[in-house]
C-alpha cells in the first residue's frame, strides 16, 4: 500500500494556449500564486506573442501542443516532425525575445493521442508509430518533467510514466463546456464540478485519494469565471499548485 502524502500535489496543465482569454487567465493565476505550464499551439502564438513573453517573464513554462492540433494518429511521422518543428522554433523564438532561459522543452499531444487512437488507453511501445513519435521527441530534446509522486497503478501499467510528452492523470473535462459536448453524463459546469467529489482512483478521478499526486490537464479557452470555478474547487481540496522540476 502506498503511504498518504503529507500534501497532495496538483501539477496545472493547460490546453489548447494561447487562447482569446489567455491574459486573463495567466493574470488570475499570478493572483492565486498558481504556476501552470501551457501547452500552446504554434497557429495560435503569433497573434499573442506579447502575452505569451509576459507569461513566460512571469515564470510560466510554455509547452509545444502541435501546430494545429490534428490526431497523431491519422498522420504520418513526417508530418507529425513538421507539427512539433514548426512550433519548436516558434516557441524558441520567443523565449529568446523574453530573454529567459528555456528550462526545459515538454510536449503533450492534441487529444492525448499518442499515436494509435483517440482513446484515453495506453502508450502502445510495440506500435510502430507510437515508437516513432517518441523518437522525433528524443531527438529534439523533449522531455518528461519529474512529477513526483504520481502513484497510480493504472498511469504506470499505461505506460504514461515512461514517456516524453506528458500525460495526466486527471482530466478535468472542463472541454465538455464546449456547446454540444458531452461524456458520461458531464456536459456543463455543474457536473463537472460534482465529478471532482468522485472517488474512484483507479478510474482518473481520483482527487479525493491521498496516496497519489496530480496532473491536472485543463483548457484556455473555456470561460474564465468556469475557469475560476474550477480552480477554487480544486483548491477547497486542499491540492496545493507546483512546478514541476526539471532536472
Amino acid at each position: 500500500m502506498v503511504n498518504k502524502l503529507n500534501k497532495k500535489i496538483g501539477y496545472l496543465t493547460i490546453d489548447d494556449s494561447p487562447s482569446e482569454n489567455f491574459e486573463e487567465v495567466v493574470n488570475y493565476l499570478v493572483e492565486m500564486h498558481i504556476p501552470a505550464i501551457f501547452f500552446c499551439e504554434g497557429r495560435k502564438l503569433g497573434n499573442r506573442i506579447d502575452f505569451v513573453i509576459d507569461a513566460i517573464r512571469k515564470g510560466f513554462i510554455i509547452g509545444n501542443h502541435s501546430y494545429n492540433h490534428p490526431n497523431f494518429s491519422e498522420i504520418s511521422l513526417n508530418e507529425a516532425k513538421d507539427q512539433i518543428i514548426k512550433t519548436y522554433a516558434i516557441i524558441d523564438n520567443i523565449y529568446k525575445q523574453a530573454e529567459v532561459s528555456r528550462l526545459i522543452k515538454v510536449f503533450r499531444f492534441p487529444f492525448l493521442n499518442n499515436g494509435i487512437s483517440n482513446e484515453y488507453q495506453e502508450c502502445d511501445w510495440n506500435n510502430e508509430h507510437v515508437r516513432g513519435l517518441q523518437k522525433i521527441l528524443k531527438v529534439f530534446g523533449y522531455k518528461l518533467p519529474k512529477f513526483k509522486q504520481i502513484n497510480y497503478k493504472w498511469f504506470k501499467k499505461a505506460g504514461f510514466s515512461k514517456c516524453l510528452n506528458v500525460d495526466c492523470t486527471y482530466d478535468s473535462f472542463d472541454w465538455c463546456l464546449k456547446e454540444d459536448e458531452e461524456c458520461f453524463g458531464y456536459h456543463d459546469l455543474h457536473t463537472i464540478l460534482d465529478r471532482m467529489d468522485e472517488d474512484v482512483p483507479e478510474g482518473g478521478r481520483g482527487l479525493n485519494n491521498p496516496e497519489s499526486n496530480e496532473i491536472i490537464m485543463m483548457h484556455n479557452w473555456i470561460p474564465i469565471e468556469d475557469f475560476k470555478a474550477i480552480i477554487n474547487k480544486f483548491l477547497t481540496k486542499g491540492i496545493e499548485f507546483r512546478i514541476p522540476e526539471f532536472n
